[in-house]
């Protein structure tokens, strides 16, 4: 009885020791299952994190992409980590708007482990310049307005173009409207679906602070005096400030980008005869047109704004914008007038946007 009893307990001993080394093996093999996932995880986290810095650097200049292709990876340290990023750059253009698709790969690592992730995304709008809202948007209620002669404000989409109809001046109470339309009651030169609509959203904010950060950065072009320069191309358009005596003096045809007029600044033009235009003469801008606290607009001779005009002022200015539309000046509003102010602005300021498409992860 003895040694069956001994026999009996040797035999349950030995169980509980398999049983013991038994769950020793699974807890190790769970521990490590979970140090691998962990160090999986945190590749895979190191991966996203070098798209983001690799597309920060991007937005500062979109160069970087292609200077650090396949054959020239850029790689950031992750977490202690070096990761590997390059871009492929897909070029696409929708009219004068750049879409480029830009595809991100990155290969970051943890412990043993290694982990790719692909991102895709698109180039779109630069969303400081505000849209365009009619032919002649008045973002301010301290105005006067008049206009005579052969000049013409026309919010129709051009004639086989993409855009949309808009109104030919928009303003910002009903009470602004009614007094535009007392102004130009039986005009068949203001033009517009509607000519004249109240627009509530209406704002001069935040463009005053667009136009100042514009104004103070290496780039953007001061007209005064006698000016011969010129006014942006359509590869390249410009920001461009009128803030005191400024005269065309010759050769400037058209022009492309931001033109804002500050304060009492005073824009001629001298023809080749020698006569003398309030603003701009023959001269076509296609883009912005921004009046801030421009106590005279006088929109004489015969130039040509292809986009939209806007007349705002800032919250620190108390006078009376005087806008006279005589002469032969032409408003005609145009959405590739818009992509070109667009174009202009993230130019100047060098920091473009890009929204992401999808994401692809490959352990």
């Amino acid at each position: 009885m003895g040694r069956a009893l001994l026999i009996i307990c040797a035999g349950v001993f030995v169980g509980l020791g398999y049983v013991s080394i038994g769950i020793n093996s699974q807890t190790r093999s769970v521990t490590e299952s979970t140090v691998s996932y962990a160090q999986v995880i945190q590749a895979r986290n190191a991966a996203h994190t070098a798209i983001q810095v690799g597309m920060n650097e991007m937005n500062k200049d979109t160069s970087f992409a292609n200077t650090h292709g396949e054959s020239n990876k850029w790689k950031p340290i992750i977490d202690g980590d070096t990761a590997e990023v390059y871009f492929d750059v897909i070029q696409g253009t929708n009219g004068y708007r750049d879409t480029s698709i830009v595809r991100v790969h990155a290969t970051a690592k943890s412990g043993g482990y290694k982990s790719k992730v692909i991102s895709l995304y698109r180039r779109s709008n630069f969303d400081f310049v505000p849209t365009f809202t009619a032919a002649a948007a008045f973002a301010t209620n301290n105005f006067t307005f008049s206009m005579g002669g052969s000049s013409q404000i026309n919010g129709n989409a051009p004639s086989g173009s993409d855009c949309q109809d808009l109104p030919g001046i928009a303003t910002m109470t009903d009470e602004r409207t009614d007094y535009v339309e007392g102004q130009t009651s039986g005009s068949s030169n203001l033009t517009g679906n509607p000519e004249v609509q109240t627009d509530p959203d209406l704002s001069y904010s935040p463009v005053d602070s667009l136009i100042a950060r514009l104004r103070d950065l290496e780039g953007t072009q001061f007209i005064s005096g006698n000016y011969k320069g010129g006014l942006g191309t359509q590869d390249e358009p410009g920001v461009f400030f009128v803030e005191d005596y400024a005269k065309f003096t010759g050769g400037i045809g058209e022009g492309y980008g931001i033109l804002v007029v500050r304060s009492d600044a005073d824009m001629e033009y001298e023809d080749s005869d020698g006569s003398t235009l309030d603003m701009a003469g023959n001269v076509t801008f296609n883009g912005l047109v921004i009046f801030e606290n421009a106590y005279n607009f006088d929109g004489k001779g015969t130039p040509t704004i292809n986009g939209s005009v806007l007349v705002g002022n800032t919250d620190d200015y108390s006078g009376t914008i005087d806008v006279d539309i005589s002469g032969n000046l032409t408003i005609q509003y145009d959405c590739v007038g818009e992509e070109y102010a667009k174009l202009a602005a993230a130019r100047m300021v060098q920091t473009n946007k890009y929204k992401r498409l999808t994401t692809f992860e490959d352990l």
